[in-house]
């Protein structure tokens, strides 16, 4: 096998010819997904082992970064995924649109709205006494002491962080979530005024009914999807929130402008333009909801990989967030324009591809990674919207509602026997995982050599920047996987077992090769890179997952390092 590779970041702007990993980029940002590995992460390895014209398949292919890359490059995707979220989003981004019809379509959209926005959204500004616009409110939970019951705003609070609360009335300190939420108010606004600008003020009368638009007024179609206890994401904070459907992620007013937004582009004539218009509103959906978080420097968007609701939120202008969107999604549509890359992207289980056999060039793919994300819940809000939903009992997850580890293997087993099936023989396939529960690593890996595929390389892919968790990894010591590990199969013709290993030694090697380097990164330093690079040189070496543990605890020094992440030594 080849050598254990890190691949280091580059400029932010590199493609093809680099192995840049930044997500910062505009196109990967136009519409949110659970798990993307950036354009630029794919290129390399798509370059490396595909020539012009070939086909590359995809079967996890989520938001269709995979598509990108490979049209891009003038290869032809084949993508597929079990999410009709995933299916939507994929086929918006692989998928011409023309963008001035789109700019079109756009203008024919806000004509239909008819003055719902300045209904639900105009203000008198309170300095210059013109109209103005709300840009957006932030809202506060209000909780019940558990000492003596007194009622409590979370805001007052929240120079002092919010996790530990201390009342006001008794003056006992206690967890936020053991004191109950009694309702929410608004607390503060911010209006966009043309002569004044961006100014701040205290909520009004007025605000506050507006912003407590009857739900019952609203006559266009919204989705009553249920949201309960059978959602392997529903925790007892949704049900104190008042949150048992879909509807509910939304407060009141913008669930009526989602609505006839909804309405509006619908209406749209032209398929693939009404296409585009849903991608833009599903693009928003989740931050025009309840769940976009309030932060004291930014705001901080919703929390990817669940469907947390945090007590410090906004509701932001749907019109604002609508007009934003639309440049981002136009950029990527001009950009994409003259892709000539013809794509398919279909509907299908990873376990039954709708491709023939021998006939597809290379694979690169990024399974979901076990027990870490329920993608049927963190899709709920836009399949909710396009009314098609995922099949919870076809998903490859550890869910505690649901599978266990044999259930994931078995999934994972079949869906790489089809890949094995539709790639040519001997071509390669490459996979991006990661998880930091060796269990999960070793049956991915046993079920790619059930699957007849043998180990060629193992590389480690750092994105240049983490998601909330692995922020929270670096921060806070929680166990997360920080940096994907890359693995490049060869299709085989027969069962290759895998080679014995030698020893941890050269686990601990790669550790210690990692901490030494000079420009290491803060990042890189971290438990969640660590044990990313632990994993991959164990596989590298022939030895099982389970010879690497991971640290939840900060690494100060190589002699932790060490203890952390190779075991028994």
């Amino acid at each position: 096998m080849a050598g254990l590779t890190l691949f280091e970041p580059e400029a932010e702007t590199s493609t093809a010819g680099g192995n840049g990993v930044s997500r910062a980029t505009k196109v990967y940002g136009v519409h949110a997904y659970h798990t993307k590995v950036p354009v630029e992460g794919i290129e390399p390895f798509i370059l490396q082992h595909t020539a012009p014209g070939d086909t590359v398949v995809d079967p996890f292919c989520g938001s269709g970064m995979t598509g990108l890359a490979a049209v891009g490059l003038g290869r032809r995707p084949l993508l597929s995924d079990l999410s009709p979220a995933a299916v939507h989003i994929a086929t918006n981004y692989v998928t011409p649109c023309n963008p001035v019809a789109y700019a079109v379509a756009v203008e024919r959209v806000l004509t239909a709205l008819d003055g719902v926005p300045d209904e639900l959204y105009a203000t008198p500004c309170h300095q210059c006494g013109q109209a103005a616009t709300t840009a957006y409110v932030v809202w506060s939970d209000i909780r019940r002491c558990p000492a003596c019951a007194q009622e409590m705003r979370v805001w007052d609070q929240r120079e002092t962080g919010l996790r530990v609360l201390t009342c006001p009335s008794c003056a006992m300190a206690f967890r936020k979530g053991s004191a109950s939420v009694t309702g929410e108010i608004a607390v503060s606004v911010n209006v966009d005024c043309r002569n004044c600008g961006r100014l701040h003020r205290e909520p009004t009368d007025e605000d506050v009914a507006k912003a407590h638009n009857e739900r019952a007024a609203i006559a266009e179609w919204y989705p009553r999807v249920p949201f309960g206890p059978d959602r392997a994401m529903w925790r007892s904070g949704h049900r104190e929130l008042g949150i048992g459907e879909v509807g509910d992620f939304y407060s009141a007013r913008n669930l009526r402008a989602l609505a006839c937004l909804w309405a509006a582009i619908q209406a749209e004539p032209d398929a693939r333009l009404r296409s585009a218009l849903t991608f833009t509103f599903t693009a928003i959906a989740n931050r025009a909801s309840r769940r976009y978080q309030w932060n004291a420097k930014r705001p901080t968007n919703v929390l990817g990989g669940t469907l947390y609701v945090s007590s410090l939120r906004y509701e932001f202008n749907v019109f604002g967030l609508w007009r934003r969107k639309v440049a981002a999604v136009r950029r990527l549509f001009e950009q994409t324009a003259g892709f000539s890359a013809e794509s398919q992207v279909t509907e299908a289980s990873a376990t039954k591809l709708p491709y023939e056999s021998n006939t597809v060039d290379y694979c690169f793919t990024d399974p979901p990674f076990g027990g870490n994300i329920v993608y049927s819940d963190c899709s709920l809000l836009w399949e909710a919207w396009l009314g098609h939903l995922t099949d919870p009992a076809a998903e490859a997850v550890i869910s505690h509602t649901g599978k266990g580890l044999d259930e994931y293997a078995e999934l994972m087993t079949a869906s790489f026997r089809e890949i094995h099936r539709v790639l040519k023989p001997g071509v390669a396939a490459t996979v991006v995982f990661q998880n930091t529960d060796v269990a999960v690593w070793d049956a991915l890996l046993t079920s790619t050599v059930e699957a007849g595929f043998a180990m060629e390389s193992v590389e480690v892919l750092h994105k240049r920047q983490p998601s909330f968790k692995g922020v929270k990894a670096q921060e806070e010591g929680e166990r997360v996987a920080a940096s994907d590990v890359v693995l490049t199969l060869r299709r085989a013709e027969r069962r290759v077992a895998r080679a014995p290993g030698i020893g941890v030694e050269p686990i601990w090697n790669a550790v210690s090769n990692e901490l030494s380097r000079n420009d290491v990164s803060k990042r890189q330093r971290s438990s969640g890179h660590l044990f990313a690079v632990a994993v991959a040189a164990a596989i590298e070496a022939g030895l099982a997952a389970t010879e690497t543990t991971f640290a939840a605890r900060r690494l100060g020094s190589t002699r932790t390092a060490r203890s952390a992440m190779v075991g028994g030594i």
